[in-house]
């Protein structure tokens, strides 16, 4: 058994949904638990910050973001493809740390942190996928990330019902 989840990222043989389920739950679980761990030392709260559920922001964040940013992030990969050919761990890191820098930007170091580890999950199935069709590497990254994405809403509105 394979316990190394970017061993299992690198393996497209089981077909797209089962793959974005798979990436997914790599991506969400470790995420969920250090969110859990913030919580536990008061670094964060299950409440959401006012504002944040507006649906126009929810429906930006699941369903346009994704595919924004899996674009800049396949534009990006083919051009650290360029520059570290051969080396798919280093692209993979560098992507990932780009992608999370990326975000930081408007969330400050904290949030380049957090979205560290989906970064790795994003940038793992791009370049998995990228060899059989670079269509097919576009669409399951951005789906388990509108899929990541949906998770923390849902998490957001249900502590929000709770909450009145």
């Amino acid at each position: 058994m394979r316990l190394n989840p970017f061993l299992w990222l690198g393996d497209t043989d089981d077909g797209c949904v089962r793959y974005a389920v798979r990436a997914w739950l790599i991506a969400v679980v470790p995420a969920l638990a250090l969110f859990l761990a913030r919580i536990a030392s008061d670094a964060a709260t299950f409440a959401p910050p006012p504002g944040t559920l507006d649906l126009r922001l929810a429906g930006y964040s699941i369903v346009v973001a994704p595919v924004i940013e899996t674009a800049l992030m396949l534009a990006l990969a083919w051009l650290i493809a360029r520059a570290i050919p051969g080396r798919r761990g280093v692209r993979i890191v560098t992507l990932a740390t780009l992608f999370a820098l990326a975000h930081g930007i408007g969330g400050g170091w904290v949030q380049a942190v957090i979205v560290f580890w989906p970064s790795l999950v994003y940038s793992a199935i791009l370049l998995a996928w990228w060899p059989r069709s670079y269509h097919a590497a576009f669409a399951l990254t951005a789906v388990v990330h509108a899929l990541y994405n949906a998770t923390f809403f849902f998490i957001a509105g249900t502590a929000s019902i709770a909450a009145s």
